[in-house]
């Protein structure tokens, strides 16, 4: 997403408000947290606040090489209701392989209206690691896998012949795609009754020759 015009003025000035959000899918629905102090409704979920919330820098490197992880830390944050006890139960949810979205929020420093929301990186979780020390409290460190693991999860989809007519109105050369590796088809070969007359009519050839050479 491309920044708009206001918020690369604000950057600009140095005056930008900008507070990260993160929206995580689990196995017992989608929620959505924001650093700030107010929540925040956006895209059909309502961003809680989450006390500190951090994002490292997001890995470099493009196409198939890119990495693109990242690691989220969130931290307790007693004021918000959010204590230790409520991030453990991070370990009762099936969060394995779930999307991550990280955002954005750019507000505007006088009004406090929001400008934009734009995402910055998206991933799927790994694995999530429990922390406590006297600075940060308790916190929990999720290390998210980026989405160039997108290219190498497989599609049990095959190409068919409107796909390729799609592409090439007349080309006819994934015409039996649906069907291959389930359904018998010559594909140039010969099968059945016809090879058998076949190998009778080679059969005949040699044995024609073998007579002439005696």
């Amino acid at each position: 997403m491309t920044l708009s015009q206001e918020v690369k003025d604000l950057y600009d000035q140095g005056r930008i408000s900008t507070r990260q959000m993160v929206r995580v899918t689990l196995g017992s629905g989608v929620y959505g947290f924001i650093a700030r102090k107010e929540p925040l409704d956006f895209g059909g979920v309502t961003y809680r606040p989450f006390g500190l919330l951090e994002v490292s820098e997001i890995g470099g490197g493009t196409g198939t090489a890119a990495d693109g992880g990242f690691t989220l830390r969130l931290a307790e944050s007693k004021d918000d209701g959010l204590t230790p006890a409520i991030l453990t139960q991070i370990e009762n949810e099936d969060y394995r392989d779930r999307p991550v979205v990280v955002y954005d929020a750019h507000f505007h420093p006088d009004t406090l209206a929001l400008i934009q929301i734009e995402p910055v990186a998206r991933g799927y979780l790994d694995i999530i690691e429990h922390y406590a020390d006297d600075t940060r409290g308790y916190y929990l460190e999720a290390k998210c896998e980026g989405r160039q693991l997108d290219y190498s999860r497989r599609n049990g989809r095959k190409r068919t012949l409107v796909d390729q007519q799609r592409r090439d109105p007349g080309d006819r050369f994934f015409e039996h795609a649906a069907t291959a590796g389930r359904v018998d088809i010559a594909w140039g070969r010969v099968v059945g009754s016809a090879m058998n007359a076949a190998k009778n009519v080679a059969a005949g050839a040699a044995r024609a020759l073998g007579f002439k050479g005696l």
